[in-house]
């Protein structure tokens, strides 16, 4: 990852407490490996929302590279 990451990216952890699946409505266990997107303040488990994380990554990637062919005043 060569962006700066922000408060507001999603990211990949472990869940630390029980909740349910904001795509496919099913339980989250806790310890168990989601992706939380802080912005709409939910998690997801990681098979049902890898893709979206991925193009995600390669979006900021991609801003970020974008950003960074102009000087900085």
């Amino acid at each position: 990852m060569s962006y700066k990451r922000r408060s507001m990216d999603p990211r990949q952890m472990t869940s630390r407490f029980t909740g349910t699946c904001h795509t496919c409505k099913k339980p989250i266990n806790k310890g168990e490996e989601i992706i939380y997107w802080p912005n709409g303040n939910h998690a997801v488990h990681l098979a049902c929302g890898e893709a979206d994380y991925r193009r995600s990554l390669a979006s900021f990637e991609d801003e970020e590279n974008y950003n960074n062919q102009y000087p900085s005043w």
